[in-house]
């Protein structure tokens, strides 16, 4: 079971949102080493929050495939790029299980707003509404990806490229439509 009460969950999604890309390019400028123990740190930490293997290697599924192909083409010096994508992709992850949507709109809002204040801005614009509906959309993509591909394999399909073919139109309209359908709700609370 994920643990709701670690000091993870209870930072304030203001300073998790800025500590991502900031420890973020801090990988880039340490040695690859670096990136590979924070990978096990990131590992480590998932695990005792309750987090379940297939959840932690589910989120870097697709970087592990993107990885075996370009060693195979370009050879191992592409490890050192990875190990450290692999690991800012972990942060991210990590920061986004341990907040809520709502927490994360909070925590747009609050950096928007000290923003204006430093700037003297006026005008309000809905930038932290946007990053938090676009950031919300992130899991509610996946989730519709792999419902469409467990009623595909329920109704006996394959892995195959008649998969995508028949799938790919589905989920964007399914995506679209939800998109459509929260951006009314998001005007008609907004008006």
């Amino acid at each position: 079971m994920v643990k709701q009460d670690s000091f993870i969950h209870r930072c304030p999604a203001w300073i998790k949102i800025l500590l991502v890309p900031v420890i973020s390019i801090v990988f880039f400028y340490v040695p690859a080493v670096v990136s590979a123990v924070m990978i096990g740190v990131f590992f480590v930490i998932q695990l005792v929050l309750g987090f379940k293997l297939r959840e932690i290697f589910g989120a870097i599924q697709f970087v592990l495939y993107y990885a075996v192909i370009l060693i195979i083409f370009r050879g191992m010096d592409v490890v050192p790029m990875l190990l450290r994508l692999i690991c800012m992709l972990e942060l991210a992850v990590l920061v986004f299980k341990t907040s809520t949507s709502l927490e994360l709109r909070y925590g747009f809002e609050t950096i928007e707003l000290a923003v204006r204040k430093v700037f003297h801005l006026k005008r309000r614009t809905p930038v932290a509404n946007a990053l938090a509906l676009f950031v919300s959309f992130i899991p509610l993509v996946s989730q519709n990806w792999k419902q469409s591909k467990r009623a595909w394999k329920a109704r006996g399909g394959k892995n195959s490229i008649k998969m995508y073919v028949v799938l790919l139109p589905v989920f964007f309209s399914v995506g679209m439509k939800q998109a459509y359908l929260t951006a009314r709700a998001v005007s008609i609370r907004a008006a």
